[in-house]
């Protein structure tokens, strides 16, 4: 049997070796590609609605996005897919970032915050854009693909269920993260790229030196603010970790500045002045949402009385920011103040009509007075929004067990045991869900799994008295 498998992994590698190549547009080389240029654009597509809300939502100044979009389509029309489509978009957060996805371009509020020029801007948006023209997302999903398949093989050739699903489950972790970040080489191609286009416009490259400087005083300004460190383990240090160490990134930057064919610096190559006087109004606004993030810090510490606080003397200086009034909701839910929970929310989504947290949080207060059809409304419309959020998906699946549509709660209910599998009620809720549906075997191992989770639970000792009921009765089948 492995000896088979063995053979056919083998005809299915060279298969896919010969016939599943595509020439680079960066490098003009040709790379194993499993990914069409069709299927990278709506991996963007689909990837984009999920990523804008993890990344706090929109950050709305239509003058300074028009300003800065206008940058940006001149360093993507500079680029080696100028007829990709592109959006850009400032994210709503203090997290200094910036990515690129096929079709999606965007940086944070936080990063753009500490940039002091144009020229340091177009950099760090020639990097990301670099991401896209190098189809790296395609390699990664392309280098998935082959290991997914060796860990399929692989599962197929051990003896027993339990292994193959061990392995498969390893497997699917690894592959998730990989999502996140970039490998060294690719983000090296990335800097050389960004140099590039930069240049080619009339900026001086040298500003790609000072904007790498300031992504790392904004992380190490960030993380201090957070009460952290870059040693912990947190989402930035995540972020980062495939970068080139600083030192030897600044030495490649200059070895690549140097390394440019002639380039001609149009004014003084910084356009500081009116990079400043367009981003004048948002640099006032992100201090104040240094308070906000100390009550986003204390409402994750339970100390939801100091968040009130905080977030009280942000509205004060800042009512019209959707934010500051959305997690004042989410304190008064904690407090058990419906009433006042849904008056922010309200607040928010009056300043913000389409804030998916908001209306997240408007299904969670119809959810805990019981009306749960009007629970679904407001999840499924949070959903729309925002695909991914796990909370939403089990706030849809409660919702719906409630009402006793326990067909229509177990796909929400598993996309949050998946992507939380330790939470003390999802596998009971589900484990619940089967058995109503009669579906012996899911119901099973959803209750065992809910005993290795809480067994101490109300649902585990639930999970306890249906499994020597069901047990036996699957034994017989």
């Amino acid at each position: 049997m492995i000896s088979g498998i063995s053979i056919l992994l083998k005809w299915f590698l060279l298969f896919t070796f010969l016939f599943s190549c595509a020439v680079n547009p960066v490098t003009g080389e040709r790379e194993l590609m499993l990914v069409s240029e069709e299927q990278e654009l709506r991996i963007g597509r689909e990837a984009a609605p999920s990523m804008k809300w993890e990344f706090g939502g929109q950050y709305y100044d239509s003058s300074l996005e028009s300003y800065l979009g206008t940058i940006v389509t001149r360093l993507w029309k500079n680029s080696e897919r100028p007829y990709l489509p592109m959006q850009f978009y400032i994210q709503n957060t203090s997290v200094p970032n910036a990515f690129a996805l096929p079709g999606y371009v965007a940086i944070t509020r936080g990063l753009l915050s500490d940039m002091d020029n144009e020229a340091q801007f177009a950099a760090v948006i020639g990097h990301e854009i670099g991401h896209v023209m190098a189809r790296h997302t395609a390699q990664k999903i392309s280098r998935m693909t082959l290991q997914q398949l060796g860990l399929a093989v692989g599962a197929a050739a051990l003896d027993g269920k339990r292994g193959s699903d061990t392995l498969l489950t390893v497997g699917a972790i690894g592959s998730s993260l990989l999502l996140l970040k970039y490998d060294r080489n690719q983000e090296i191609q990335a800097d050389r790229l960004g140099v590039k286009y930069m240049a080619e416009l009339g900026y001086d490259p040298n500003e790609a030196i000072s904007a790498h400087k300031i992504l790392e005083k904004s992380v190490d300004n960030y993380l201090k603010r957070q009460g952290k460190s870059r040693e912990e383990d947190n989402f930035i240090t995540s972020l980062l970790s495939t970068h080139p160490e600083t030192e030897v990134r600044l030495s490649e930057i200059r070895a690549m500045i140097n390394e440019l064919p002639p380039y001609t610096i149009k004014n003084d190559g910084r356009f500081g002045r009116r990079f400043r006087t367009a981003a004048a109004k948002m640099r006032e606004i992100n201090k104040i949402y240094f308070i906000y993030d100390k009550a986003e810090k204390y409402y994750q510490e339970n100390n939801f009385n100091e968040a009130e606080r905080k977030l009280k003397e942000a509205i004060k200086l800042n009512s019209s920011q959707a934010p500051f009034h959305n997690l004042l909701g989410f304190v008064k839910m904690q407090q058990k103040n419906y009433a006042e929970a849904e008056k922010s929310f309200r607040k928010a989504l009056s300043i913000d009509s389409g804030y998916q947290p908001s209306i997240y949080g408007t299904g969670l207060v119809r959810y805990f007075e019981g009306n749960y059809n009007q629970a679904i409304r407001k999840f499924k419309k949070s959903l729309e929004l925002y695909p991914d959020h796990a909370l939403t998906h089990f706030g849809l699946g409660k919702s719906y067990l409630r009402v006793k549509q326990y067909s229509e709660a177990i796909p929400y209910l598993g996309y949050f045991a998946q992507a939380a599998p330790g939470n003390p009620e999802v596998h009971g809720l589900l484990g619940i869900c089967y058995d109503m549906e009669g579906e012996i075997k899911p119901a099973v191992r959803e209750y065992r799994y809910q005993l290795q989770v809480a067994p101490d639970t109300e649902l585990g000792r639930h999970s306890k008295e249906r499994l020597a009921v069901l047990e036996p009765v699957l034994k017989l089948r």
